[in-house]
């Protein structure tokens, strides 16, 4: 018998269960689309003082005890607390003998993970278990809410019977599911339900005899939402992706693809992490594309790795490797853009120090399309170490020891060995800084020497360069419309000499013309790679200009540069190109402004004064406000662009209507051949409980599997496409923005570059 201890509370001793509160996530929901639900448990009880655990506190209006059976029964206002279980009511009935708590009427009751509100309530001690009928539950971290005919409460555990359940906030919730069966885990924050119904907006849809799902932000394994699409490419597609949660660090995601008019692919992601490596695979494969003539399948398959094995040991392992060039443009990846002319592919392990950094290194490129076959390194040993054996001297060792191997023909193979040392002397002051540079350049190649090549076994080239580049750093302070802004002009001077080697017998494996940019103009070299090695004598006059606020923030730049040649340059990448007779570069030309917080001008110009043309061009106008409200302008020419002259201009833009209607689309419209090349428009509906979006596209064809290089005759071919994507929220659904949408087409959103703050 339990004794009763009678003040303005009766306390006295039972069993009681556990409760292990869950975290809550971090979430600041926009309150106009997804307002929190009232509780059903507005406000916790007064503390009772000096109560014991497991111990039972009751206030209340009247209390009467039954000495005979030992229930004593409470009236008006009741109030009860056990641990962290807290219960409501008008009436209540406590039985000191087996402990068991009944409450009839209006009762709310609260365990800290769910609340309640019923028509009645009992807790039957022996079974550690309460029940409530005719109830109306809601979780405390998650929101999620419903009704249950009958609801169970034990350790860890809600069970509710003929019950429905809900994320949405609203009373008429958008979806619900109604099922015989709901179990709700609190310590592994998932639930399941049996012979459950799917409802849309009071409708039900879908009949799923057994199904589990997250109740929190935490992970799952489960079905997400399936993505529906329609091109002339693939017909109708549907996307069903099942996420499987392998461990905290650890997981995978397998989606089956139907395309109606190639068959079903199958899509696989693996990812996990630990305190040294960071990695993840990617693997697509289309074992029998319908649409294809020939019986063949069609892959693709990424690796990314990171590894950091100490402070000095380093690793990294990147590449995308596709069974066709055509595949990217007919089924497309995330991983590589629908306009990508190439797939670059590499692994490194690099050690660092104070002063050597060393890099073995293997990498190689898929150029798509018609086209020869690059090289590829197996492998690459970089070395560079560096030392300051005096002030304002520095030496600088760069070494390299490199073997080539043809893609295509395994007898192209090359072997290069270069060594460079350098010793530079700097002078950096607040006005000015300039720098010399004295560096000799060796390097020893063996290499096929085949007739039809026609290079050398085992050419060697030994070049000096000298080097010397002055900056001066002027500063004012001006006044414009009554505010003071700091105007700074850097103009810069460089001279650059590097005698003439016949370098004709030495075979191209890595080396490219750079761009003739502002910022390229003070190179120290014109080509990439060390397969060639420019002949120069020239200087380079530039000057950069800025204006900044009072907090430092650079509001406006203007930069503009040009080479000058005292004589033309003899080296070329091949044989038979007409050597330059310019006397000049083309002018560089590069304006910034930041036009407000959010609106950004950007400009570059390479513009040739001898034929009074543009070379190239790239100009931005952007909005952004965040990502959800953004619109960039652009245009871009290039001459001579495989003996074609590109013009285009674009438009992209991501606009929140409303709190819950979101517009995307892009525009990109090619002058030279007065047709679109890209376009795409999607509008999506958003709340608190589920989203839909409906984009629709068209865009050329690239097709690349047979593409001479030379322009097709005739009218290209286009792709145009529509798709579906419904979205439920609460359910373990993903919802990426309209942004990475456009990322998806065949020109991706390109930010302008920052100025700098």
């Amino acid at each position: 018998m339990h004794k009763i201890f009678w003040t303005s509370v009766c306390v006295f001793a039972v069993s009681a269960w556990q409760h292990t509160a869950l975290a809550q996530q971090n979430v600041q929901p926009d309150m106009s689309v997804c307002p929190i639900p009232a509780p059903l448990f507005n406000a916790p009880i007064n503390p009772f003082p000096n109560l014991l655990p497991g111990a039972i506190g009751v206030r209340a209006n009247r209390a009467d005890i039954d000495s005979t059976t030992q229930v004593a029964s409470f009236f008006g206002a009741v109030e009860v607390q056990l641990d962290e279980q807290q219960l409501r009511t008008e009436q209540a009935q406590i039985n000191q003998l087996t402990g068991n708590i009944n409450a009839s009427g209006e009762t709310r009751f609260t365990n800290g993970y769910v609340q309640v509100a019923s028509e009645n309530f009992r807790l039957n001690s022996g079974e550690n278990q309460a029940f409530l009928s005719g109830a109306r539950y809601q979780l405390a971290v998650s929101g999620a809410h419903g009704k249950a005919d009958m609801l169970s409460i034990s350790p860890q555990q809600v069970r509710l019977e003929g019950s429905t359940f809900t994320t949405c906030p609203s009373e008429n919730p958008a979806w619900q599911m109604s099922a015989e069966e709901i179990s709700l885990s609190e310590d592994e924050a998932w639930g399941e339900a049996w012979h459950a119904k799917f409802e849309l907006f009071g409708v039900p849809v879908l009949y799923i005899p057994y199904i589990n799902f997250p109740v929190t932000e935490e992970r799952k394994s489960g079905f997400l939402f399936p993505t529906f699409r329609s091109s002339q490419k693939n017909g109708f597609e549907v996307e069903i992706p099942y996420y499987i949660n392998i461990a905290p660090n650890m997981d995978a995601t397998i989606t089956p693809r139907y395309m109606a008019e190639r068959g079903l692919q199958m899509q696989g992601e693996y990812r996990f992490l630990t305190e040294t490596t960071q990695a993840q695979y990617n693997l697509a494969y289309l074992n029998d594309d319908k649409s294809s003539v020939a019986d063949n399948s069609r892959f693709l398959w990424r690796i990314e790795q990171r590894h950091s094995w100490s402070d000095n040991w380093r690793g990294y392992i990147n590449g995308t490797f596709i069974s066709d060039d055509d595949y990217l443009n007919d089924i497309g990846s995330e991983f590589a853009g629908r306009a990508d002319a190439q797939l670059y592919r590499h692994a490194q392990i690099d050690y660092l120090s104070k002063n050597w950094n060393v890099t073995l290194r293997t990498e190689d490129f898929e150029i798509l399309g018609n086209y020869r076959s690059p090289y590829r390194t197996t492998p690459q040993i970089i070395s560079h170490y560096s030392m300051s054996p005096l002030q304002n001297w520095d030496f600088k060792l760069f070494s390299e020891l490199s073997h080539f191997s043809n893609q295509d023909d395994s007898s192209e193979r090359a072997t290069r060995l270069h060594m460079q040392p350098q010793i530079a002397y700097h002078l950096e002051r607040p006005g000015y800084d300039w720098l010399a540079e004295l560096s000799y350049a060796y390097t020893y190649y063996n290499q096929d020497a085949s007739t039809e090549r026609n290079l050398e076994e085992n050419p060697t080239r030994g070049l000096p360069s000298f080097r010397w580049r002055a900056r001066v750093n002027l500063e004012r302070l001006v006044e414009l419309n009554d505010t003071i802004y700091t105007h700074t002009l850097q103009p810069q001077i460089q001279y650059l000499y590097t005698p003439y080697r016949d370098q004709s017998g030495i075979g191209i494996y890595d080396s490219t013309l750079m761009q003739d940019d502002y910022q390229g103009l003070f190179r120290a070299r014109r080509f990439s790679g060390l397969d060639r090695i420019a002949d120069t004598n020239q200087v380079t006059v530039g000057a950069s200009t800025s204006l900044f606020d009072r907090q430092a923030r650079e509001l406006a730049r203007f930069s503009f540069g040009q080479i000058y040649y005292f004589e033309n340059s003899r080296t070329q990448l091949f044989e038979g190109v007409n050597t330059a007779t310019e006397d000049r570069s083309d002018l560089a030309l590069e304006t910034r402004f930041r036009l407000s917080n959010n609106m950004y001008f950007n400009s570059s110009i390479q513009y040739n004064l001898e034929q009074n043309t543009t070379r190239k061009s790239q100009t931005t106008l952007e909005y952004r406000k965040d990502e959800f409200n953004l619109i960039q302008f652009s245009h871009r020419t290039a001459s001579n662009l495989l003996e074609n002259n590109v013009e285009q201009v674009g438009m992209l833009g991501v606009v929140e209507i409303s709190p819950r209607w979101q517009l995307a689309s892009n525009w990109y419209y090619d002058l030279a051949n007065s047709r679109t090349n890209d376009a795409l428009i999607a509008l999506q509906y958003s709340d608190c409980c589920w989203a839909m979006r409906i984009s629709g596209y068209r865009r050329i064809n690239r097709n690349l599997e047979f593409n001479t290089g030379l322009p097709q005759a005739g009218a290209p071919e286009f792709d145009n496409g529509v798709s579906v994507q419904f979205i439920i929220k609460g359910l373990g659904s993903d919802n990426n923005g309209l942004l990475d949408l456009l990322e998806q087409s065949l020109f991706g959103y390109r930010h302008p570059f920052h100025l700098s703050n």
